[in-house]
């Protein structure tokens, strides 16, 4: 299917239409007006679409960013309608943004996720090779949407030096030798809990090179069967992440797991050519 997908870059008021009505169906809102997303395309900003036969399947939404005298590309949006996730629209979506900004002299990328959508870390931290370090508790405040209703709307920033390379020796090794910071057990149900007899401590100084963190495999999932242990999920990872992050460590790397849950590789960023 992938071979046959295409991808566009939008800039007309027809084809922000269609991004909107895709919008839609997958919040369930339009998030973004249609006049600021024009205004958007045509002032340095970017829209991607992803076609197939002509149908739009999923689009991204950028713009221009600068912090800390750095100018990069912000990724705030990214959709693919629900038939076709988890099939790679994602990914060429991602590659075709990183080639404009190749093209424009971008050397970064950045773009926030939820911690705990395990599919989003996926395709950040296993298939791009990004890299976060930045942890924002309830960045967007209370958000309506089917994704994000019930937990606060936690993000990880994550970082994308589309020219830098990142030795995978190193880290395959590490993550050989790296630990679970944490365990994790299943309740009854059949549902995996993060620490449940509280063994992190928040005045802990960590030493080793390298850990693994837990997080649940299908976050949506585990909202519907048990919003109280998805809230669990929540702060549990907050403390461990901010923790580890003001101890100057990174998440580097997805370690996927066949059941339950995938986890986070954490490494020191003394280690890593930063």
């Amino acid at each position: 299917m992938l071979e046959k997908v295409r991808i566009h870059k939008i800039m007309t008021p027809i084809e922000i239409a269609e991004v909107q009505k895709l919008n839609a169906e997958i919040w369930g809102t339009q998030a973004i007006p249609s006049h600021q997303l024009l205004a958007a395309v045509q002032n340095g900003g970017l829209v991607l679409g992803a076609y197939l036969e002509e149908q739009l399947i999923g689009f991204n939404y950028c713009f221009v960013g600068y912090q800390d005298e750095e100018m990069y590309l912000h990724s705030h949006m990214i959709g693919v309608e629900k038939a076709y996730r988890e099939q790679g629209v994602g990914e060429l979506l991602k590659h075709a943004q990183q080639e404009y900004a190749k093209e424009h002299g971008f050397q970064l990328i950045r773009w926030l996720i939820d911690p705990l959508e395990a599919h989003l870390a996926n395709l950040a931290f296993f298939k791009l090779n990004t890299i976060s370090y930045h942890y924002n508790i309830d960045y967007y405040g209370a958000l309506q949407d089917d994704f994000n209703e019930g937990l606060p709307s936690d993000r990880l920033v994550v970082e994308w030096w589309i020219e830098r390379e990142r030795g995978t020796d190193s880290l395959d090794e590490l993550e050989e030798l790296a630990q679970e910071i944490v365990p994790w057990t299943l309740t009854v149900d059949g549902l995996p809990v993060l620490d449940v007899d509280n063994t992190f401590q928040l005045n802990q100084s960590f030493y080793r090179d390298a850990y693994l963190l837990p997080i649940p495999q299908y976050l949506q999932k585990m909202k519907v069967e048990s919003p109280k242990l998805a809230e669990d999920w929540r702060y549990k990872v907050r403390t461990i992440l901010t923790t580890l992050f003001n101890q100057n460590y990174a998440i580097v790397r997805m370690k996927k797991h066949p059941e339950y849950v995938h986890s986070y590789l954490l490494v020191r960023r003394s280690l890593l050519a930063l």
